[in-house]
């Protein structure tokens, strides 16, 4: 006869489905509290809580928190016969074991940048990449028994190759992969008049390129356009990473080869009928969310044992909230008054508190993530604090996740049948200043606005990212 705690565990694995009862197996094994068990049967019965896949909602399983890298495409010499053949190889090796996986991966070509190269120089190396991709990268992954699918290219959008990688677009053998274009700041700088000091020499006209390109986007499915440096870490204590890749499904820009576990909450799955009565609801998801996720990232099959370092030392975290505009809607709210929006940032501003208090409370459970080296910063405080008040202040501010919150326009829009103009949503935008991390996924209504809301969609989210407090 089973006792009253095997009971109890029995009932959690009925309750869940059966590719979460492993996941919480796994995550509950961790905890020395049984309560905890409890919580995460409660989190993903949820249907708020979700993974992250292309970029939308996925059930929550163990091998569906991590379904996304971005890496750098080889690009260790400018010889011709590299570019277009020898590099194939090579870069099959590191793709294979991402593919295996079922996971998207971001291919970033802006490599080819490098030096002090001629437009046509450029023009023509990226030729040859995307020539030499598509005659020889299915045949270079067919001995790994993986097809090339799930592929996402990625460059600046200023490259002159731009046209080369576009034909890509329509490449049957590499599944018609999708292409991303990173914005520079110099173009969005440009735009707004800035000093040429600020911008350096912008080549061409800078509207007619932002034009051809921003239209290009809301034409083309496929076409992504992604703003730069808008990733920055939640703890104010590390430092900012150079960001060289693109994230394929989450759409934002991250140093590549690095470890990003997602969790999608979608507020519109909250059982609350107003935002004071949603906070309780939210605290306790993020409480058990971001515990369940740290429990299993040291558990996670990793592709490969770099990601796994990363992982283990950084322990990053994207936390997609998305149906803001859908809840808005739910909750009667006009998004084009002052009101509402002020009531975004208010709100969002509670979440993100709510994430960094969390995730503090972890940091002084379990300490901080270690890629934080806090011994060496409370050393430097020390010399002018005292070890005691340097101590206190790390205590407070240490986090145990580089990255957080994850926040994209998109997940301001509704995604069913919206109350108000699309256009109307875009007053919700001043919101993403609490964001960690701004990306650009669920774009997928990006033909829905009209094309100038679609530009200024992009100008106010820029301005809002390089001012966020």
């Amino acid at each position: 006869m089973m006792d009253d705690r095997q009971a109890k565990a029995e009932r959690c694995r009925s309750d869940v489905a059966a590719p979460d009862a492993e996941l919480l197996e796994i995550a509950a094994a961790v905890e020395p509290r049984a309560t905890w068990r409890a919580e995460f049967a409660w989190l993903l019965r949820h249907p708020a809580v979700a993974a992250a896949r292309g970029g939308s909602p996925a059930p929550l399983g163990l091998r569906s928190l991590a379904t996304e890298y971005a890496m750098r495409f080889p690009a260790v010499s400018g010889d011709a016969a590299w570019l277009a053949e020898r590099s194939v190889p090579v870069l099959a090796r590191r793709l294979a074991p991402l593919l295996a996986h079922g996971a998207e991966v971001g291919i970033d070509l802006s490599v080819l940048e490098r030096g002090q190269r001629s437009d046509a120089i450029r023009r023509e190396q990226m030729r040859l990449v995307a020539a030499g991709l598509a005659a020889h990268l299915p045949a270079a992954l067919a001995p790994f028994g993986v097809a090339a699918h799930g592929l996402v290219f990625a460059v600046t959008a200023d490259h002159p190759g731009l046209g080369e990688l576009l034909r890509l677009r329509s490449c049957t053998g590499l599944g018609r992969p999708r292409v991303v274009l990173r914005l520079p700041d110099r173009l969005l700088l440009a735009l707004r008049g800035a000093d040429r000091a600020e911008t350096g020499a912008w080549p061409g006209d800078p509207v007619r390129q932002w034009q051809g390109l921003t239209s290009l986007a809301h034409r083309e499915p496929g076409i992504h356009l992604v703003l730069q440096h808008t990733t920055r870490p939640a703890c104010e204590l590390a430092g900012n990473e150079r960001s060289d890749a693109v994230l394929p499904g989450s759409l934002f820009e991250t140093r590549a080869e690095t470890a990003w576990p997602t969790l999608v909450l979608a507020l519109d799955q909250l059982a609350a009928t107003t935002p004071a009565t949603a906070l309780p609801e939210l605290r306790r998801l993020l409480a058990a969310g971001l515990r369940l996720a740290d429990n299993l990232v040291d558990q996670l099959d990793w592709p490969s044992p770099e990601l796994a370092q990363d992982a283990l030392v950084n322990r990053r975290l994207a936390v997609h909230l998305s149906g803001i505009g859908d809840v808005f809607d739910r909750w009667g709210l006009d998004p084009a008054t002052s009101a509402s929006a002020q009531l975004a940032v208010r709100w969002l501003g509670i979440v993100r508190r709510l994430m960094l208090r969390e995730s503090n409370a972890l940091a002084r459970e379990r300490g901080p993530f270690p890629g934080l080296e806090l011994r060496d910063i409370e050393t430097t405080l020390a010399r002018s604090l005292g070890n005691e008040r340097a101590r206190r202040l790390l205590r407070r501010a240490g986090l145990r996740h580089r990255h957080l919150l994850v926040l994209s326009p998109w997940a301001l829009f509704p995604r069913r049948a919206a109350r108000r103009p699309l256009p109307a949503y875009l007053h919700l935008l001043p919101a993403l200043r609490w964001a960690d991390t701004i990306a650009m996924c669920g774009d997928g209504m990006v033909r829905a606005l009209p094309v100038a809301a679609y530009r200024r969609l992009l100008r106010m989210t820029w301005a809002i990212a390089r001012n966020r407090p």
